[in-house]
């Protein structure tokens, strides 16, 4: 049984820590909504670093989007006494705010370190043994998830739970799309299927730290060729920054068949996937941005564990052989990709995200001891 939840007061001011992966911040963004719908008054904050701060500014569901300083405590970090001065600046700045609560929902070593110097009173985290780096000796309030292995958006949950966020939805929230990057969007769709042809978003990278990842990029080419000649498809290939040349490679070993996008930050991005057919890609940000606003997924898993990391939500496909991502043959990808453009194209445009049931996914609400 779950220990009662100590419900946040609509005088509560609540400092929410997910700093870095864009994959991270959007799978905790369901738990972001349900603490929003439960608490309309609270003063809300979230706390992320540069790479996924595009994701947050101007959100419906925030007051306040602060930004980590990670670049200048990164610069600083031989030099001890410039250190302890940015962290003092950082910790003044933080405790001006007054929050009340910090909901810890990383659970790493820095943003257990985050909520400590937020000066909050009370500070919620994940029990030990389900973070990492001793961030939970920084928390006062600790939630302990069952044992068995739990998608990482309902691990996210569980943290609401521990607020009273109370709901059955799971909704990936995101800022509104505007009328430029909806423009924008369509140009590029216009430009890779200039005959209205079904568009299927290839997306061959990962970070750099992940880069076991990545599915071979001669397999992207070859199945852009396979997509464009068996089904009519028209393959759009995608890229973050430090990735154009990988794209360019899965372009050259499609034979033309593939079309290479602009870069593209990530609202944009979000835009786009809102008018494709299919996304096809590993377990990175970018495939759960997909699902996150409703664009069908095949994700190819290869060390990562689906059952932490798969998409959510009905008529996805994820494709796994082993623990090597070029395990995965193309053939199978192919299937999968063709079995999602056979099915009968939904409505494509900025309204597309799904609402999803807790219960359905996950077989209703955690019960969580703390």
């Amino acid at each position: 049984m779950a220990s009662s939840a100590v419900r946040l007061a609509p005088s509560d001011r609540l400092l929410l820590i997910r700093l870095g992966a864009v994959g991270d911040v959007l799978r905790t963004l369901p738990a972001l909504h349900l603490i929003r719908r439960s608490f309309p008054k609270v003063h809300l904050a979230w706390i992320v670093e540069d790479r996924s701060r595009e994701l947050l500014e101007g959100h419906p569901e925030i007051d306040e989007v602060i930004r980590f300083p990670r670049q200048e405590l990164r610069r600083n970090v031989s030099r001890p006494l410039r250190l302890a001065a940015s962290l003092a600046e950082f910790r003044r700045s933080l405790r001006e705010r007054r929050f009340s609560v910090a909901l810890d929902a990383q659970g790493s070593f820095k943003s257990g370190v985050v909520a400590a110097l937020s000066g909050a009173r009370r500070r919620v985290g994940l029990a030990g043994g389900h973070s990492r780096e001793l961030s939970f000796l920084f928390t006062n309030e600790r939630v302990r998830p069952p044992e068995t292995p739990v998608n990482r958006v309902e691990r996210s949950l569980f943290l609401s739970d521990a607020l009273g966020a109370a709901g059955d939805e799971v909704e990936m929230v995101l800022p509104a799309e505007s009328p430029e990057e909806g423009r924008k969007a369509e140009a590029i769709i216009t430009m890779a299927a200039p005959g209205g042809e079904p568009v299927a978003l290839l997306f061959p990278g990962a970070s750099r730290r992940q880069a076991y990842k990545k599915w071979p990029a001669v397999r992207y080419g070859l199945l852009a060729a396979d997509l464009r000649r068996a089904q009519g498809a028209s393959p759009l290939v995608c890229w973050g920054p430090g990735e154009e040349e990988l794209a360019g490679a899965v372009v050259a070993a499609s034979g033309g068949s593939g079309v290479m996008a602009p870069c593209l930050g990530l609202k944009l991005f979000a835009s786009l996937l809102r008018r494709s057919a299919v996304f096809v890609g590993g377990d990175t940000g970018p495939m759960h941005l997909a699902w996150g606003v409703g664009c069908p997924v095949v994700a190819l898993f290869g060390p990562t564990d689906p059952r932490l990391n798969a998409p959510l939500g009905p008529g996805h496909i994820v494709v796994r052989r082993g623990p090597a991502m070029d395990s995965i043959p193309e053939e199978e990808v192919f299937s999968a990709a063709r079995s999602v453009l056979l099915r009968p194209r939904p409505a494509l445009g900025p309204a597309r995200a799904p609402r999803l049931s807790r219960e359905a996914l996950f077989g209703g609400p955690a019960r969580v001891a703390r």
